[in-house]
């Protein structure tokens, strides 16, 4: 995935200066609804309502909650943006403590973060387990076909001097080698530990980074890491020749754009704006945009508006 600070003091910072101031899932519920513990439908509050809207801190996440946000605002929720608030570490409280009411996800990460235990892999399996892990404090909506995959990634030349393909070439060399990846990436479920569970596979250093993708690439570039964790949707994989492992074991669970929202502040207009994002957001989309936003520089508001507007929903 995805990403980077070599502190985790940034997260600690952001998530103060917050107290300071699915394809559409195949859940068998109407638009209407947002699921919660033990699979229940939550109570819509009648009015469009109101919402402060979080994101982590590096760019695709700020663009889907732009996105979402945007969405919402076009009909009638009165929205306000709290963005780039950190890792899951500052924003799962920031979502459960009020201090933001709704952030766009990604499923098998934030499943495994909620439930360490937890072992579904398949975008329903993953979906079907969510709100059980989410609690009945918050609602987990319908999750997009647009997935955005944790990748171990190399340079080519790295790739070409260990004859790196897949995950599992990586048994035999990885002591040698440095890991780049978000700090929680080193006890997650599917991170580190499953790195040596499924695949064997110990890094002989690991390198705490933020979800930064710029400064995961220089550090990749640089030789001050060897592998990174960097999402697969990333334009800078194909800009710099990189070479992202093949997952033949599927360590990584599905990774779609889910949204969460507090149980409190369902409404049946905020439902359903964000269900329909999810329903148009594939993953061809969603990289198409981040390529705007990372490689051609544009604003991130800007062009989520710009596509809202191009199907329909601005």
């Amino acid at each position: 995935m995805k990403r980077i600070s070599l502190v985790a003091a940034a997260s600690v910072a952001a998530a103060l200066a917050l107290t300071a101031c699915g394809s559409s899932g195949s859940s068998s519920k109407t638009s209407t609804e947002a699921t919660t513990a033990g699979g229940t439908a939550a109570s819509a509050a009648s009015g469009p309502g109101s919402l402060i809207v979080g994101s982590a801190d590096f760019g695709e996440n700020v663009l889907l909650a732009n996105i979402y946000a945007d969405a919402m605002a076009a009909k009638g929720v009165k929205i306000t943006k709290k963005l780039n608030i950190g890792e899951r570490a500052a924003y799962i409280p920031a979502l459960k403590d009020g201090s933001i009411d709704f952030i766009p996800e990604y499923s098998g990460s934030i499943l495994y973060y909620l439930d360490p235990k937890a072992t579904a892999k398949s975008p329903d399996d993953v979906y079907a387990a969510l709100p059980t892990a989410a609690g009945s404090d918050l609602s987990v909506l319908k999750y997009a076909a647009a997935q955005d995959s944790d990748t171990i990634t190399v340079t080519k030349s790295t790739a070409s001097k260990y004859n790196l393909k897949s995950i599992a070439d990586l048994s035999s060399v990885a002591s040698k080698l440095t890991l780049g990846a978000p700090a929680a990436f080193q006890t997650r479920p599917d991170g580190v530990p499953a790195l040596k569970s499924v695949y064997g596979v110990t890094f002989g250093t690991f390198t705490p980074i933020s979800a930064s993708g710029s400064i995961t690439v220089d550090s990749l570039k640089g030789g001050n890491i060897d592998a990174a964790d960097i999402f697969s949707t990333d334009p800078s994989i194909a800009a710099n020749d990189f070479v992202s492992l093949s997952d033949p074991k599927s360590m990584f669970a599905a990774q779609n754009i889910i949204p969460l929202l507090s149980a409190s502040k369902v409404t049946s207009t905020i439902t359903d704006a964000a269900n329909a994002v999810s329903a148009k957001l594939d993953t061809a989309t969603l990289a198409s945009l981040v390529t705007k936003v990372q490689v051609d520089k544009q604003d991130s508001d800007t062009v989520a508006k710009a596509w809202l507007t191009s199907v329909g929903l601005a």
